[in-house]
This record gives structure tokens, C-alpha cells and sequence, in this order.
């Protein structure tokens, strides 16, 4: 039989394959074990598992099934994408080959942690902003992240002209906002996003370098700018003046139809900026209206327009301040294989914004096109794929749409343009009407992963508004709001997880920076010091690092016997049992399970007493009555019996099941509580003895000071009192807090299973207990006990500069390096704070996304 391993890590995109070498019985990398097979890694990164995994599974099964034994694929990753494997693998062409296993490593959901992360980032943000201020490409990352944990996704709709780009961003929209027509008429950018208020409308542009703002409110609109007088505000005054509908998105769209036709009039000089920004309301009929996430669409100028040549660099510029944008490619039916697209795809390819991953490509205006309507053959879906540009772009899907009856089916057919309109009312009863003779309905026509298909295409025929559906609009923008609520997630959690790993790293070069400065400024200093000071300062430092050494070791080894010894949390196999006992003691007395046994034993003793009666009768002589009673007797008795006994394991069963249910619960609470009582328990232990270890630095400084020649008896006196009176020992436990209740305590935290049996495998879990307690409360010790050096650490490195300073003021002509020497020591002490902060979040973040072992 051959095994194939498939390992995905959306967090990393990355899906990787191994075969079972028997001989070795080693797992060994597909492409060394099989160098002609097609299943190829770097492929991977085009595409999530959902969208690759039938095509996975088909080349699997095309080269390694022999007709006899199946084939056995055992899967590593998500329980989102196991289900997907799953479905795939339970398919009538695929079951018969295949057995599907799932490994006890996995991943979490990112959706499932997604708000954990935001929270652990949310601690450390106004930290990471303070470190960085003065760094403007770290700031504009953290922008990103900010920008990506507040759900905002970028659709960047692009296309050669006359494509319809705008005709279908106002479907998205559900109003006709952008200006459309047959020439290029898109001249710039238009970044739109959703407007939370149903009668607010704005429109944000720069006019020969000056930032102008248009707010329209109902049927009303106001001004915001500079010189409220200039040309472009007095034509646009007169634009919608002369608007022939007095509505707001009539009125934003003479505005945007103005403003773009600026560039038209004089192409030599650029009065008009390259990003016009737009916030709109969205149509509610339509589920982006409806969707929690914040979408920010892109609308471009065509790009084989010759007077939009540099229209990708000005969008990639655009979309510099996002990240896990969607690229929705538009063209058509019947110029999809153009030149001029396999040139655009080249470009949208470079913009990193981008999640190429999810490319999209929608044939518009799908209703003028001959479309076969027995639907396509496989030879013309194969043909399609193998169009040049369709090759480089096919990721998250074909659509074939028609954005104009989109459009009208979300205003009910109201609709202001006479294209629009005529369009809409010729052919609106093909798309509504059932019975029609020609009746459409696009999205059968999609091409997609099989899996992912069926169940677009189940929605879609659930859709309530069967023009909505059957225009293809709703099944875009069904699969948009899903890669936004689902797959967009693991690219949340890495963006947040790589940003953190670069500030650490940029916090590093600070502190060395900061700390050879301070080395620069302390040598200087040791020269102009008269010896017997210098040697004092020096056994002070040296002093201080000892210590620091010393209690450092102490503290692990006292903290190894301590869990040992004290902190011990543990279940037997017998505990359990016992504990489980009482609790189904309980649930058969609430459920009247006595009563059921008895019912059955009372059928079982009537089955014998029928059986033993039909018995002596037959001794007796009556062999045919006797015969015929018994036939009967038995059947019922059996009958009976058999009802009883199911009726009887049934309650048996709900009542295992809910015994189990009850322990493990019991146990997820006892392991909870535990691990908080374990945390007060050492963090009153951890912090006792840190403070213990600064009053013997206290003692052993003084002790030094005290017994110096260099200094006076009152400046001895002056520098013990100082010692004597600095500030106490602190630990900031709020942050720690916060991410032991993250990396401890989140969902089901003994992540036990459930298998074919009700009943609770209690030697499995009371060992899944106690290594999970002894494990975590072991990490959760030296978190704290890291977390509590480093604040001794900073705390004995500053009053070791306090001291270092009053005995170098004693001479006038160093203090200015002196206080030089306590500010870089302190910038360093404030950036390790800062760090340790960010580094207890990075490995929170790391552990939410890190393997994990389904117990």
C-alpha cells in the first residue's frame, strides 16, 4: 500500500509532500523519493489547499494507485483544511482509492486565533510606536499590520480598457458611481471604501498639489479646501448643479466624471493627483454590504491605454500602505488570450501588496457571449486554462458575470443610464423566470476546484434574488467575503508575527548602538578619573555583574526543585475512574437507567419463561400447539427483547457520553484552575527571592563603598544612604497576565478527542493531564522567573549607574559625561523592557501558529 504524507502550513505557504519508504520505514521527501511526480512545492505558493487539493489528490492517486490496494494519505494542517481534504476524498471517483488519516500534529484555524493575536498585538503596540517614531518604514509596516488586524481587505479591480472595470465596481457598489462607457475613461485611481452612513458620501483628491475635500450629505454637498474659488471647484459646482437626478449618488458620480476628465484637457501637465479617494455606502441587497470586513476597492486605468502606460507603478504606489489585497482580473469570454492581458498579468504580478493567491478572474459581460448552453466541455475548460495569461493568474477562480444585470437586480432595475437600463430590461426575464426558453444562469458556467464549485454553485441556487444569482455576481462576491473572513486570516497572524520579528531585531541594533555608545563614554571617563575612584566604580560594576551571574543560576536551580517538590498537580488512572463512577452514579439515577435494566432483564426472564413452557409442552404430547407457540413466543419475545436491549444501550450510551462530558469538563476546569493558582503561587515564591537577591546587592555594595579609601567618610556616608533609600525592586505583571491567559488558558486546553467508544479513555487523559500541567507550569516559571531577572538586571544596572555618578560628581569637571553615562543607561534599560515585552508577544503569537499535538 502506498502512504503519502501531506504537510500544509498556510501560515507559511507552504504545502510539502512525503512518501513512506517501507525499507527505512522513514518518511521521505517526495521529490527525492520520486523525482518525475508532478506534485511540486514551489508550486504551492500560487494557491491555498481548498483551491489545490483535488487536483493534489488526483495526481496522487494518477501516480501511485495500482488498481488494488488503496491508497493511504495521511494529512498535516488545519482542521479547516482537513475538511477540505475530506470532502475531496469522499468524492464517488476518489473514495474507492484512497484512505484518508489525519495526523495528531495540527495547526489552529487562523480564524480561531485571529482575535487572540489582535489582543496580544494591541498590548505592545503603543510600546512599538514609541520605539520607532523615528523610523518612517518601520512606522509604515506597523501602519500595515494596524490597517490588516482591522479587517480592512483591498479588491483591486484590474483590466485592459473597455473591459467594463467600472461598470463592475458599481455592481460591487450596487450604484452606478464610476463613469463608464466604451473608451477609456478611467484616467486615475479611484480608491473606494464603504460608508457606514447610509446619506454620507465623500470624495478626497489634489488639484495642482492642494488636498481637496468633497462631503455630500443627502442631497447636499460642502466644500472643503484651500481656495474654495479655483476652476475645478466652480466646474464641479456647476456639474451637479446641472445633474439630472437630485440623489447623492448621482450627484458623487457628476462630480467623479468632472474631476476625471481634467487630465483629458491638457495631457501635458498633471493638475489632477494619481488616487482619487471615494467612500460611498454600499448596497445592502449585496453581501459586501452586509460584511463585517472593510473592504477598500481599486479601480485602474486600463492598461493598453497608451495615456495610462505607467498605470501599474501608480497603483503599486496606491496600495503601498495595504497588504492581503485580492486581484480581480477583468477581461472577456472572447479576448481573454490577448497579448495586452499576458503583458497585464506580468505587471499585477510585481505589486506586493497583492495575494496572488487568490487571483480572480471575471469574464464580463458574459451575456453577450456565445456561451454553449449545454454548458463547457472539458476540452474547452482545459483550452481556457491553457490561455497564457489564464495560466500565470488561474488561482482562486473563473467567474463569468454580467455586471450590469448585477447590478440592476440590487436596485430592483433602477437604474439611471439608458445602456444600463436598455440592457437590463431586455433581459430581464432570461434571468428571473425559470420557464424561460433562454433562461441564464452564469454561474454554472464558473470554473473552479471541484469541491469548491458544488458549493458555489449550492449557494448561489439558494439565493433568494435569482437575478443577483444567476448574473454571477453573487457567487464574486460570495468567495470574496469568504477569503476575507476565512483564508486572509493566516495572513493576518504572519504579517503581525514577521513585523514583530523585525522590530525585535531593529531593537537590538538600538541597544548595541546605545550600548557602545555608553562603552565610548565610560572609557573617556576612566581617563580622566583619578585611579583609586576608577578601581572603586570598577568593583562596584564588577560587584553588580557577579551577583547578577549568580542569582541567575541560583534562581534556575532553586526553581527545578521547587516544581518538584511543591508544585505538583497530578490525576491517576484510579482518581479518574472513581471520579467518573459518582458521575454516572448520578446521571442513571436522572435518567431512570435502573429502570431500563430492569425492563430488559424482565424481557430476557419472560423470553425463558415462554421458551421453558413451549418445552413442557412438547414433552407432554402437544408437539404442533407447542411447535406454533414457541415460534410465536420466541419472535415476540425476541422482538421485545431486542427493543429493550436497544433502547437500553442507547441510555447506556447518553449516559457515557454525558459522564464523559461532565469529566472532561471537570478536568479542563481543575487544570485552569490549577495553572492560575500555580501562577499566584510562583509568582509570590519567583518575586520573594528577587527581592531578597536586590537587598544582598544593597549589602554588598555598601559593604564595598564603605570599606573605599577613595572617598570621604560623609561621601561613603552620602552614597550608602543613596543605596540604602533607591527606588524598590518592580515587576510588571499585567503584561504577563495577559499572555499566560493567551498561551495557557485559550479554548480547549487539554484538546482531547472523542473516538468511536462514549466512554472517556481515563488512563489517556489523566496522562494528557498531568504532562500538560508539568509542561506549562514549568514554561509559565521560567517566563515569569526570565521576566523578574530581567527587571533586577535593569533595576541593578541603573542604581549601579546612580551610584557611578555621584562618586564621578565629586569631580566638577566630569559630571556633564556622567549624566551623559545615566541617560544612555537608561535608554538601554527602557529598550530591554520594551523588548522583553515585544518577545513574550512574539512567542504567543509563534505558539498560536506553532504545531501542535492532538492529544
Amino acid at each position: 500500500m502506498a502512504r503519502i504524507k501531506i504537510i500544509s502550513n498556510p501560515y507559511k505557504r507552504e504545502i510539502l509532500y512525503f512518501n513512506f519508504n517501507e525499507e527505512s520505514a522513514e518518511w521521505e521527501d517526495i521529490k527525492n523519493n520520486n523525482a518525475n511526480s508532478r506534485l511540486r512545492e514551489d508550486e504551492s505558493g500560487k494557491a491555498f489547499l481548498p483551491f489545490k487539493i483535488k487536483e493534489i489528490v488526483d495526481i496522487i492517486v494518477e501516480e501511485y494507485y495500482a488498481g488494488a490496494d488503496k491508497i493511504e494519505i495521511e494529512f498535516e494542517g488545519t482542521r479547516d483544511d482537513y475538511a477540505e481534504v475530506e470532502a475531496v476524498c469522499q468524492t464517488d471517483d476518489i473514495r474507492e482509492k484512497v484512505i484518508l488519516t489525519r495526523n495528531v500534529r495540527t495547526l489552529e484555524n487562523a480564524r480561531d486565533i485571529l482575535e487572540d493575536i489582535k489582543d496580544t498585538f494591541e498590548v505592545v503596540h503603543p510600546i512599538i510606536k514609541k520605539i520607532v517614531h523615528d523610523d518612517e518604514r518601520v512606522k509604515k509596516d506597523l501602519n500595515k499590520v494596524s490597517d490588516a488586524l482591522d479587517d480592512i481587505i483591498p479588491i483591486c479591480v484590474f483590466g485592459n480598457y473597455s473591459a467594463g472595470k467600472s461598470t463592475f465596481i458599481n455592481a460591487l457598489l450596487g450604484s452606478e458611481i464610476l463613469p463608464s462607457g466604451g473608451d477609456p475613461v478611467t484616467a486615475k485611481i479611484y480608491q473606494i471604501e464603504r460608508s457606514m452612513q447610509e446619506d454620507r458620501a465623500k470624495i478626497r483628491f489634489t488639484y495642482k498639489e492642494e488636498n481637496i475635500l468633497l462631503l455630500f450629505e443627502g442631497t447636499t454637498y460642502r466644500v472643503q479646501a484651500e481656495n474654495v474659488e479655483s476652476e475645478i471647484i466652480q466646474e464641479i459646482d456647476k456639474a451637479i448643479a446641472e445633474c439630472k437626478y437630485n440623489d447623492m449618488s448621482s450627484m458623487v458620480s457628476c462630480a467623479l466624471e468632472l474631476i476625471n476628465g481634467f487630465k483629458k484637457r491638457d495631457k501635458n501637465k498633471i493638475v489632477i493627483g494619481n488616487v482619487i479617494e471615494l467612500e460611498i455606502p454600499f448596497s445592502r441587497n449585496g453581501i459586501l454590504g452586509q460584511s463585517y470586513n472593510k473592504f477598500v476597492i481599486f479601480d485602474t486605468p486600463g492598461s493598453n491605454s497608451a495615456s495610462n502606460s505607467e498605470h501599474s507603478k501608480v497603483l503599486a504606489e496606491a496600495l503601498e500602505g495595504f497588504s492581503n489585497g485580492i486581484p480581480v482580473w477583468i477581461t472577456q469570454y472572447e479576448t481573454i488570450d490577448s497579448e495586452d492581458n499576458a503583458n497585464l498579468c506580468d505587471k499585477i504580478f510585481e505589486i506586493k501588496a497583492l495575494d496572488k493567491r487568490f487571483t480572480m478572474i471575471v469574464l464580463n459581460k458574459a451575456d453577450g457571449s456565445d456561451l454553449p448552453e449545454e454548458g463547457l466541455s472539458e476540452g474547452q475548460v482545459k483550452d481556457i486554462l491553457e490561455y497564457n495569461a489564464v495560466e500565470k493568474m488561474y488561482a482562486g477562480g473563473l467567474y463569468f458575470v454580467s455586471s450590469i444585470m448585477g447590478l440592476g437586480a440590487k436596485n430592483n432595475g433602477e437604474l439611471k443610464d439608458k445602456h444600463y437600463r436598455k440592457t437590463y430590461r431586455s433581459q430581464q426575464e432570461m434571468y428571473s423566470d425559470p420557464d424561460d426558453l433562454d433562461y441564464v444562469v452564469l454561474y454554472k458556467f464558473n470554473i473552479m476546484p471541484e469541491q469548491i464549485k458544488h458549493a458555489a454553485v449550492e449557494c448561489s441556487a439558494k439565493c433568494g434574488n435569482l437575478i443577483y444569482a444567476n448574473s454571477g455576481l453573487y457567487c464574486i462576491e460570495r468567495e470574496i467575503e469568504n477569503f476575507a473572513s476565512k483564508h486572509s486570516a493566516y495572513n493576518k497572524c504572519q504579517m503581525v508575527y514577521m513585523f514583530l520579528n523585525d522590530v525585535i531585531d531593529e531593537t537590538n541594533k538600538r541597544i548595541t548602538y546605545r550600548a557602545e555608545s555608553l562603552k565610548k563614554t565610560r572609557e573617556a571617563r576612566k581617563k580622566e578619573l583619578e585611579s583609586t575612584k576608577s578601581q572603586l566604580i570598577e568593583s562596584i560594576m564588577e560587584e553588580a555583574q557577579t551577583k547578577e551571574s549568580e542569582f541567575d543560576r541560583e534562581s534556575k536551580t532553586f526553581l527545578k526543585s521547587f516544581l518538584d517538590k511543591k508544585l505538583i498537580y497530578a490525576y491517576t488512572t484510579e482518581d479518574l475512574d472513581g471520579l467518573g463512577a459518582q458521575i454516572r452514579s448520578q446521571n442513571s439515577d436522572e435518567s431512570d437507567f435502573l429502570l431500563q435494566e430492569k425492563d430488559f432483564e424482565k424481557a430476557k426472564d419472560s423470553m425463558w419463561g415462554h421458551l421453558k413452557a413451549n418445552g413442557r409442552g412438547l414433552l407432554k404430547g402437544n408437539i404442533i400447539s407447542s411447535i406454533k407457540n414457541m415460534k410465536e413466543d420466541f419472535a415476540k419475545d425476541y422482538k421485545e427483547l431486542q427493543e429493550s436491549k436497544k433502547e437500553m444501550d442507547f441510555a447506556e450510551s447518553e449516559i457515557d457520553k454525558a459522564t464523559s462530558d461532565s469529566l472532561l469538563q471537570i478536568v479542563i476546569d481543575e487544570y485552569k484552575k490549577n495553572i492560575l493558582a500555580a501562577k499566584d503561587i510562583l509568582s509570590e515564591e519567583i518575586k520573594g527571592r528577587w527581592y531578597a537577591n536586590a537587598q544582598l546587592l544593597r549589602n554588598g555594595l555598601i559593604e564595598i563603598i564603605t570599606g573605599s579609601e577613595a572617598l570621604s567618610v560623609g561621601q561613603r556616608e552620602e552614597l550608602s544612604s543613596i543605596i540604602i533609600n533607591y527606588r524598590p525592586l518592580e515587576f510588571n505583571d499585567d503584561a504577563d497576565n495577559i499572555f499566560i491567559k493567551k498561551r495557557f488558558l485559550r479554548g480547549n486546553v487539554l484538546g482531547f478527542q472523542w473516538f468511536e467508544s462514549e466512554k472517556l479513555d481515563t488512563k489517556r487523559l489523566s496522562g494528557s493531564y498531568n504532562e500538560k500541567m508539568r509542561k506549562n507550569i514549568r514554561a509559565i516559571a521560567e517566563e515569569m522567573n526570565n521576566g523578574c531577572f530581567v527587571s533586577f538586571k535593569n533595576w541593578e544596572q541603573s542604581l549601579a549607574s546612580v551610584i557611578e555618578t555621584n562618586i564621578t560628581e565629586y569631580n566638577p569637571q566630569l559630571r556633564d559625561m556622567a549624566e551623559m553615562i545615566k541617560e544612555e543607561t537608561d535608554k538601554i534599560i527602557e529598550l530591554e523592557e520594551n523588548q522583553k515585552a515585544i518577545s513574550s508577544s512574539l512567542e504567543t503569537i509563534r505558539e498560536m501558529m506553532a504545531w501542535k499535538i492532538l492529544e
